[in-house]
């Protein structure tokens, strides 16, 4: 009797694919054999925060091109060595006859989808968020006659989006950890397919089925790759692995078989040490484009003869070094914690919000701005209602130490 798989796709109701879903998760992929990860229900933001619950991204400087027939695709350096030995190993298995040459999707190892540029994708969302507000808000409520200054929009802009926070986050850490960033920006994933992640039955019957699934997540192990269940042609580096660590080596990374180790030190930039100056960045260079497409401002007034007349005259130019001068450390910090435990929907009465943010503020003029924003990221981290770490997951690192 051929065996049933859930066909959960997006499609179908809730309901439906909530249980397909499930149902999916229970039976389809073994739970026998090498380590998986699951994306959907578990570890979402493996690789974009720390054992600390920083938010973090690849640094630049370790972001390699991964060798392949097609495409410009990029990962971190020890991540696309690592790939390198995987796919080598199987080409070699086929000239030996251990893997299946024909009939399998895992005999040809190629990149398909690798690492999402970070800084592309969220300045790609703030034009989204600028265009609504301008566009949509300003417009349609009727706002925009009334903006005579940079002081006016910026007013309208920071209560536009503190009122959507939660919704639309604006600050970068918020981006990187929300539904309109991708687990991809980790710089660990690595898919041999373009498979569409929507449809659950093609993942059992050409994934799982395939004659050459148990030796690829052999192999996959072995060079320190897990597969995601929820998508069986996605590899993702298993940070804890002591064969990924040993791909690291030579990029300074330190083998500590059952953690992450120094990886999150060495290879990774924390995304509020940005926060700000994007922050700043962003509100000046708003209001410029603003300015160009408005640069008369109109304004109704009554005639002597109490009638309405549209006064005209030309918009005065806001320069940077008014703004610089305008805003200083301490306000664009202020601005900073309210925007992210707006985003956090982190819920405080007035007078803890008060005492939370003098105590933030003191720190500035002694300590400057980067050691401050430091403090501010671990108030808000601590705060978060929605840790990600919890006692499970140390729980699962002491096991995994036991287990390497």
């Amino acid at each position: 009797m051929p065996k049933y798989y859930p066909d959960a796709t997006n499609e179908k109701t809730t309901e439906e694919t909530f249980f397909l879903r499930s149902l999916y998760k229970a039976t389809a992929y073994p739970e026998w054999g090498p380590q998986s990860i699951d994306f959907w229900y578990d570890k979402w933001l493996y690789g974009r925060i720390d054992r600390e619950e920083n938010i973090v991204l690849p640094k630049a400087k370790h972001v390699k091109q991964i060798g392949t027939d097609r495409g410009l695709y990029f990962a971190l350096d020890f991540v696309c060595d690592a790939f390198g030995g995987l796919r080598n190993a199987i080409q070699k298995g086929m000239a030996r006859n251990t893997v299946a040459t024909y009939g399998s999707i895992y005999s040809g190892v190629r990149v398909r989808r690798a690492t999402d540029s970070a800084n592309k994708m969220y300045l790609n969302y703030l034009q989204l968020v600028d265009d609504l507000f301008t566009q949509e808000f300003l417009k349609k409520d009727g706002l925009q006659e009334g903006i005579e200054s940079f002081e006016d929009y910026f007013r309208l802009y920071v209560r536009y989006l503190q009122e959507r926070a939660s919704l639309f986050p604006i600050t970068k850490s918020a981006f990187v950890t929300s539904k309109y960033a991708t687990p991809y920006m980790s710089g660990l994933i690595i898919e041999i397919s373009a498979e569409n992640h929507g449809s659950d039955l093609p993942k059992a019957e050409v994934y799982i089925n395939d004659p050459n699934f148990n030796v690829f997540r052999n192999t996959a192990q072995q060079y320190g790759f897990m597969i995601d269940k929820n998508a069986p042609w996605r590899l993702t580096a298993d940070l804890a692995s002591p064969f990924m660590q040993r791909f690291g080596e030579k990029y300074g990374v330190l083998p500590d078989a059952g953690s992450a180790s120094n990886i999150f030190d060495t290879h990774y930039d924390m995304v509020y040490t940005e926060d700000i100056k994007m922050l700043k960045r962003f509100f000046f260079a708003s209001y410029q484009t603003f300015s160009e497409l408005n640069p008369v401002i109109r304004r109704n007034a009554l005639t002597e003869c109490s009638t309405l007349d549209t006064e005209e005259k030309d918009r005065v130019p806001y320069g940077r070094d008014r703004y610089e001068a305008t805003y200083s450390d301490s306000f664009w910090m202020r601005l900073y914690m309210m925007f992210r435990l707006a985003e956090e929907e982190i819920n405080l009465t007035e007078q803890r919000r008060s005492v939370i943010l003098k105590k933030v503020l003191q720190l500035l003029p002694q300590f400057g701005l980067e050691t401050t924003a430091k403090a501010a990221n671990h108030t808000i981290t601590n705060m978060n209602p929605n840790r990600w770490q919890n006692a499970l997951d140390r729980e699962e690192e002491r096991l995994a130490r036991d287990l390497y």
